[in-house]
């Protein structure tokens, strides 16, 4: 747990250093599997907050009108009239709204891994459990400020976070030399 920490504030805080990105690498080849798909659902939870907030802040007519497409009072009155009302549609809504996140998530990281595979195919070529660790840690912080633009801007601070996690990951690559 000690070398996941390690691993966590090195990925965060290393900019331009060449012996810091060498001894994150180095914590990277050291660290299991577990951590890394730790990490990322730590991540996707974490992009995932400010759509849960703003699901959650929705007014019952407001939600039915997203559902249904309607104003039907009638209907709505239906849906409120069972106590279960958060039970029956708010928490399908939270959990489809975090299933599409993790795969979006999944897609991005992979899709991510192989760009930065491509681009050093011709420096020198990385396993993918360096280039995925290398992604997933450089994302850290990139994640911490796109949830809290997300307060502000639900769903459209996952584009900063992609941009900022490609920007990261591409920085701290042409930095490491083997």
């Amino acid at each position: 747990m000690k070398d996941y920490f390690r691993t966590v504030t090195l990925g965060a805080f290393t900019w331009r250093n060449e012996e810091r990105i060498a001894l994150l690498f180095d914590h990277i080849r050291k660290i299991k599997p577990r951590w890394l798909i730790l990490h990322f659902l730590l991540l996707t939870i974490c992009i995932d907050f400010p759509v849960t907030f703003a699901i959650a802040r929705l007014a019952p007519v407001e939600m039915y009108r997203r559902l249904y497409g309607e104003n039907n009072m009638e209907g709505l009155n239906m849906v409120l009239a069972n106590d279960n009302f958060d039970r029956i549609v708010q928490l399908p809504w939270l959990g489809m709204a975090f299933c599409l996140i993790l795969i979006i998530q999944a897609v991005f990281y992979l899709c991510a891994v192989f760009f930065l595979g491509l681009s050093r195919l011709h420096s020198s070529p990385l396993p993918f459990s360096d280039r995925l660790g290398l992604t997933l840690f450089s994302s850290t912080l990139p994640a911490l400020a796109a949830a809290l633009f997300g307060f502000y801007l639900p769903t459209v601070h996952i584009i900063v976070f992609y941009f900022m996690v490609m920007f990261f990951m591409f920085q701290r690559s042409s930095h490491y030399k083997e």
